[in-house]
């Protein structure tokens, strides 16, 4: 298939454009990866935080509930207390949820030999080069070409090369079938482009998960951070323990009295 660059007499401009928008491409993928390896690492840490956290909430919301019952006479339906606990605590629990399973995701990721990178590296290039939606137009126009697309990009975020291989054969037979042998290339104000790209790029380099790079690389800096999580449950744990005392005083004290419906 052949690309016509209709508004874009400036060669060089074009090249730049597109080898931009690979390069944001890859930054992307290296910065999925950079997050599949800090999850690794610190994952299933966090996560602990997190749930221990979520139990430290959900006891200042009773005592909240209780000090406000005490406030209008100490009688507290149970049932409707649960319902209120439930539905201010939904978010963070589906909050909880996704941690979990993109740790899970994360852990089950299995590791690419220096062949996979380089080689799915350059079949995503020779892809992107006549189907990526910022380059070809017809992909949007096309159900078929945008599904291949998604594809393209779950494989290489995967360094999956045999599926790439595979892809590639697709695509230049879509586009066959399609009749698209020659497509008009149209970028829109080239020059803003080029400049959205970079700041792209440049906001991928500098801002997390790519920025973990750098520690992921530090063995001493990656033990400080286990350290760092460790302290953190530590301190946790002791408020979660003040808290489930502080609702417990509560109850023993005879302040309020708890109601609950019978079937």
């Amino acid at each position: 298939m052949e690309l016509i660059r209709s508004n874009n007499a400036d060669n060089d401009k074009y090249e730049e454009y597109e080898m931009l928008l690979l390069e944001r491409d890859q930054a992307q993928k290296e910065a999925g990866q950079i997050w599949t390896a800090y999850q690794k690492e610190f994952g299933q840490m966090i996560a602990e935080i997190y749930e221990v956290k979520l139990d430290c909430i959900k006891y200042k919301k009773t005592i909240a509930y209780y000090q406000r019952a005490i406030n209008h006479g100490g009688v507290v339906d149970a049932d409707a207390m649960q319902e209120y606990l439930d539905r201010e605590m939904e978010v963070y629990y589906a909050n909880l949820k996704r941690m979990l399973d993109d740790n899970a995701r994360c852990r089950d990721a299995k590791s690419s030999t220096a062949y996979e990178v380089q080689r799915s590296k350059t079949l995503y290039r020779r892809l992107a080069k006549i189907l990526h939606p910022d380059i070809n137009p017809a992909t949007d126009q096309y159900d078929e070409l945008m599904e291949l697309w998604n594809r393209i990009v779950y494989a290489y975020g995967h360094n999956d090369v045999k599926a790439l291989a595979e892809l590639e054969v697709l695509t230049h037979k879509a586009l066959a079938d399609i009749g698209l042998d020659k497509v008009k290339v149209f970028i829109p104000k080239i020059d803003d482009r080029i400049a959205e790209l970079r700041d792209e790029i440049i906001m991928i380099h500098t801002t997390e998960p790519y920025i973990y790079g750098e520690l992921l690389k530090d063995e001493e800096a990656v033990e400080r951070k286990k350290k760092e999580l460790a302290d953190e449950m530590r301190e946790y744990k002791e408020y979660r323990e003040q808290l489930k005392k502080a609702v417990d005083d509560i109850l023993a004290g005879g302040r309020i009295t708890l109601k609950w419906h019978m079937d």
